[in-house]
């Protein structure tokens, strides 16, 4: 039976789970694995030991980046004789990308930081053969990078555990907008429609803004409420309150290797989601989206989706159909069939 360890290094050390990148690959798909089966487990890197190692057949790796502990813990790995994955989710790995990450382009950080991040995180990707990425556009950038690679597409999905009811919206004049960001990087990303926004928000509308976001980002926009975090359970719950959530990216490389998670966690709960067109939200369309492609049509895209077709929106059969699709159960041979292969 399949073994997967997957190891993680994170700012939250053993509280890896409030990353959400760390949820989505590795505790997502270990709970997934275990429901399955198989052993399976979480760790932050400096917790393994020759011990730990015991008993998993494969170790995955989360966004490798090199380090002293990085490069001990894999020689570790290598002479217990386990097959090693890499897993990125982002284009991090390649610095040429450095000036379009969210770091630097929403002034967080010099581009000397964000490169050097970048060479310490290609770095650590030349030890591995075998690659996990959340998109398309990623398993391209890989396969360029290191041709003779195992590289697999492996999408972000809902967790196993998922069973958020579908939230009935009632119709009324006054609809909320939701947005959600995952970090304070996508601040650039929220501006890019602000002008869009503001114009529907004059008429009305509402829009909750969750996670960690700069105040003079939205502070010339009117009805505006921003909660500064919420856990998972109680973003998912509210994400299902709001009529429509929006997911703006600006149009780059390291954008268009963005994953769909925004668009699949939404349209899970019954949300109607606008989102900036790349290549995995068009691997994940459906009736709940609409996926824009020019600055232009956000306008028009948001107020089709606020005044869409409340059955459409509420339909309990297509709801549970997008669960199902997005779950990570269905992702599951994709996993197994990409661990048999480097055996």
């Amino acid at each position: 039976m399949t073994s997967v360890l997957y190891l993680t290094d994170t700012r939250y050390g053993q509280r890896a789970w409030q990353h959400p990148s760390a949820r989505h690959r590795c505790y997502h798909y270990a709970d997934a694995l275990i429901s399955h089966g198989c052993n399976s487990a979480v760790l932050a890197l400096d917790r393994v030991s020759r011990t730990t190692l015991r008993g998993f057949d494969h170790v995955v790796f989360h966004r490798p980046t090199w380090s002293r502990r990085f490069s001990a813990v894999f020689n570790r790995c290598q002479d217990a004789g386990l097959q090693i994955h890499a897993d990125y989710d982002d284009l991090i790995f390649d610095p040429q990308f450095a000036p379009h990450s969210p770091q630097h382009v929403s002034g967080g950080k010099a581009l000397s930081k964000v490169q050097r991040q970048f060479e310490n995180t290609h770095a650590a990707a030349r030890c591995f053969s075998s690659f996990l990425v959340s998109t398309a556009y990623l398993s391209e950038k890989v396969s360029a990078l290191f041709p003779d690679a195992n590289t697999t597409v492996l999408p972000n999905s809902l967790p196993r555990t998922f069973i958020w009811p579908v939230c009935y919206k009632a119709d009324s004049d006054k609809k909320t907008i939701g947005y959600f960001p995952g970090s304070r990087g996508h601040s650039e990303d929220f501006k890019s429609i602000s002008s869009v926004l503001g114009d529907i928000l004059s008429t009305g509308a509402r829009l909750l803004i969750v996670g960690r976001m700069n105040p003079q980002d939205y502070e010339s926009l009117p009805n505006v409420t921003h909660l500064s975090y919420a856990a998972y359970s109680d973003y998912l719950h509210l994400l299902s309150l709001v009529d429509v959530s929006v997911a703006p990216l600006l149009e780059n490389e390291f954008n268009q290797s963005k994953s769909a998670v925004k668009l699949i966690e939404s349209v899970s709960v019954g949300t109607p989601v606008v989102a900036s067109s790349n290549q995995d939200m068009c691997d994940h369309d459906n009736e709940l989206s609409w996926l824009v492609s020019d600055k232009q049509h956000w306008q028009r895209a948001l107020s089709e989706a606020l005044g869409g077709d409340a059955s459409v929106r509420n339909s309990q059969s297509i709801v549970r159909g997008l669960q199902q699709r997005f779950s990570v159960s269905s992702r599951l041979p994709t996993l197994f069939e990409h661990l048999e292969c480097v055996h």
